[in-house]
């Protein structure tokens, strides 16, 4: 959490700091009384260079062509049959708060002051306005917000008026605040502001208030491209692109050669087969296609070996090599090269090898492969009966359908897709789907076993290829299905959270461990017997429970609320029966590995990391060791920063208790952090409609050390972050340092946040080490 040094004072070496800066100094109600004397007597000895320190106060981002363009689309009505009016309940979307109606009203009203009230507003008269909005003179802004607040127009603002203006703007920003938190809220600027306790404040005490608000680090102005050229040492893109990307490059680069490799060889044997007289290069390209398709069938099913990868991670040499992380991403990459594989096999067979078989000179025919066909040439029709050409073809059509429905849109039900087709898409439909595989290995087996080319069994290897992964797949599932059944699962507590988000309390099952950032796979056999989902543990790893939280974004899970919804409303005796396995490894085991720790959630994407900053609170992962010459090596991150962006306020109520506890002081805690919250649903800092609520939860944070949007100690940023700012900052206060990134949340940031670190790595001697989550 960063604040404002006039409110706290936090580490400024991330490295020699063993206090959480969460922790909150509170200041007492006299200093901020004094604090507000001294700033209206500076306004008043030192005029408009004081005030413009004051962030701008912005009424509206449109300039007076985007204004006057949106005038003259709605302007429909004349006055007098010449001029062009607006109807005055248009003026909100003239100046681009059409999703903030009834705050642009109230600027309207504040703008014509006195004035009669007409229904309509020239476009003469909206110029004045907007010039109005956006005079460059801060005293001018102060005095509009002053009137807006000011209903009754007698030039004084009450307390009422402030508790007015604090709802709207709490509406205009989709924030939930009761009328006792408001009438709290209007008292606490009135304490501090009215300093003279006459019960109403004047345009320039407006200015001191917001004077006093905290200005947020994160929409400063970045460092510029060279900023750091003269004193620190730059590394080439080409460099950090190899030290972020080699594990993943040599599993590749290995990969390709094995496939050209199997490729070349299947070609140039058939290259020298009596065939290659009627089928020609065809054939040494179906066959070659062949082979690297039996190899790929093999590979593909170990990166969904979950219990044999959480293995191997635990042996340090070898998950520093592989980029068991990426396990998923290797699946699709496989998956990508089978379909290859299968248009050139499948492809040259049918467009080529079958016509050229079926249309060659009978002479020919019978001097190369006709003792293979029974002496009898068939026909194109005849080929595709045989038990060869018929296995492949139905291979073909289960696996379209198991790749097709395993595709991004129709796997998250994407808008774009017809009703029709979202109708039998989805999560259930695509988990399904795979299970064709069963079907496809049995006729690749099958396919395997009738060949038109010859009769060697050692020639038909597929099951040479197949058997291992085969059994190493199937042994695991059949472990898990034991392995859950030996779970003694019991519900401890089970909790509704806003935004429809179940929380399960689970009694930890004897011989159960796991790491922090480790997850689990739950089913519910009243919803399906079949379905397993991936969900990340959110209690640490020496706690002697259990807890997953669960967000309704499907049917599965939202099927799982409703049934925990109706036990909790209906206080049923128990609760829905459950099975749970694992745990499996994912990216965020590998924290530990750094000093300097950032780790960035998006909504529900904060649960992988909330085990990870409660045991840092605790001190779990601050262990010492001795190395061969007994010096002590340190274990565990040094500085951990927390990122947490939502679009819903009650979204903090998820954890609410623990970034509350995790907040206070730990003597057991021997590593420093930093917590910061995002609403995206609030305007950002500077904006007219967010100005009063900034002001007000900088006093209440000085007062209370609470934020009075999240209800915790942990500050609150309105708006997206500015990533490139926040990672600048990094860049700057870790120089040299390596940093481990962490993220979990939509694909298109992970993108932004990757090529980010990637260009700081090369501008900066910080190393930015990008992870994202994958399930």
């Amino acid at each position: 959490m960063e604040m404002h040094a006039q409110y706290q004072s936090t580490s400024s070496s991330s490295s020699s700091s063993s206090s959480s800066s969460c922790s909150v100094s509170t200041v007492p109600l006299s200093a901020l009384k004094k604090q507000r004397t001294q700033d209206r007597e500076h306004l008043q000895d030192n005029g408009e260079s004081s005030v413009m320190k004051i962030r701008h106060l912005r009424f509206t981002e449109f300039e007076w062509t985007d204004v006057e363009d949106r005038f003259d689309r709605l302007a429909t009505t004349t006055r007098n049959g010449t001029e062009p009016v607006l109807k005055w309940s248009d003026f909100g979307f003239c100046i681009g708060m059409q999703k903030s109606l009834e705050f642009a009203n109230d600027i309207l009203r504040a703008l014509r002051g006195r004035r009669q009230h007409k229904n309509f507003i020239t476009k003469h008269q909206l110029y004045g306005f907007w010039h109005r909005m956006t005079d460059p003179c801060i005293h001018s802004r102060i005095q509009l917000f002053f009137d807006m607040c000011d209903t009754d127009m007698d030039g004084r603002i009450t307390e009422m008026d402030i508790k007015q203006i604090f709802l709207l703007s709490a509406s205009a920003n989709k924030l939930t605040v009761s009328q006792e938190e408001a009438e709290e809220h209007a008292g606490l600027v009135m304490e501090v502001v009215d300093i003279d306790n006459r019960g109403y404040l004047e345009p320039y005490q407006l200015q001191i208030l917001f004077k006093g608000s905290s200005p947020s680090i994160f929409n400063a102005i970045p460092y510029r491209n060279g900023q750091y050229q003269d004193d620190q040492e730059q590394s080439s893109k080409a460099e950090i692109m190899f030290r972020s990307h080699w594990r993943r490059g040599w599993i590749i680069l290995l990969w390709l050669i094995v496939c050209i490799a199997l490729f070349s060889w299947k070609f140039i044997q058939y290259r020298h087969r009596t065939a290659f007289e009627v089928m020609g290069y065809c054939l040494c390209t179906s066959k070659g296609a062949a082979e690297t398709l039996k190899f790929n069938m093999a590979l593909i099913l170990l990166p969904v070996c979950r219990n044999s990868i959480t293995w191997l991670r635990k042996n340090r040499r070898i998950n520093s090599i592989v980029p068991f992380n990426d396990n998923i991403n290797f699946h699709k990459l496989i998956a990508g090269g089978i379909v290859v594989g299968v248009i050139l096999h499948g492809g040259t067979h049918l467009a080529c090898d079958f016509p050229r078989i079926s249309g060659s000179d009978h002479s020919i025919f019978r001097q190369t492969i006709a003792s293979r066909f029974g002496y009898h040439q068939p026909s194109y029709i005849q080929i595709l009966a045989t038990t060869e050409a018929v296995t492949g073809i139905a291979m073909v059509v289960l696996m379209s359908i198991a790749f097709s429905l395993a595709t991004t849109w129709p796997r998250r039900q994407s808008p774009s897709l017809p009703r029709s087709v979202r109708r039998v898409t989805g999560y259930n439909t695509f988990w399904y789907s795979h299970h064709l595989f069963v079907l496809v290995y049995t006729l690749l087996i099958v396919h395997s076993m009738f060949l038109f080319l010859t009769d060697n069994l050692t020639e038909k290897t597929t099951w040479m290829y197949i058997a291992i992964p085969v059994l190493l797949y199937a042994g695991e599932r059949i472990f898990r299905a034991i392995r859950s059944g030996f779970y003694d699962i019991k519900i401890l507590k089970a909790s509704l959270y806003p935004g429809k988000l179940l929380s399960l309390k689970l009694h930890k099952p004897e011989g159960f461990s796991h790491k922090n950032g480790m997850y689990i796979v739950l089913q519910c056999p009243q919803i399906s017997p079949f379905e397993w989902h991936p969900f990340s543990l959110t209690s640490g790893s020496r706690d002697d429970y259990l807890s997953v939280h669960i967000r309704t974004l499907g049917d599965w899970s939202y099927e799982l609320y409703s049934l925990f919804q109706e036990a909790i409303l209906t206080r049923a005796n128990e609760y829905p029966k459950i099975y749970i396995d694992g745990p499996y490894g994912a990216a965020s085991q590998d924290y530990i590995k750094y000093d300097i720790l950032v780790l960035i959630g998006l909504g529900i994407g904060i649960t992988p990391f909330i085990s990870i900053i409660k045991d840092i609170d605790d001190g779990g992962v601050q262990k010492t060791r001795f190395d061969k010459v007994g010096s002590r090596e340190r274990k565990g991150p040094l500085k951990t920063y927390l990122y947490w962006v939502t679009r819903e306020q009650n979204s903090f109520e998820w954890f609410g208790d623990v970034i509350k506890e995790i907040s206070k002081p730990n003597l057991k805690q021997t590593a420093a952090k930093e917590m910061h919250n995002f609403l995206t649903s609030v305007h950002e800092e500077g904006d007219a409609r967010s100005a009063l609520i900034s002001a007000v939860q900088a006093l209440h944070f000085a007062k209370n050390g609470i934020d009075i949007v999240s209800r915790t100690p942990v500050w609150t940023h309105f708006a997206r972050p500015n990533w490139f700012s926040v990672f600048s900052k990094l860049a700057r206060t870790h120089g040299g340092a390596q940093i481990g990134v962490f993220y979990c949340g939509p694909s298109a940031l992970a993108r932004e946040l990757e090529r980010l670190c990637t260009n700081l790595s090369t501008k900066t001697t910080t190393r930015f080490v990008f992870h994202k989550e994958n399930y």
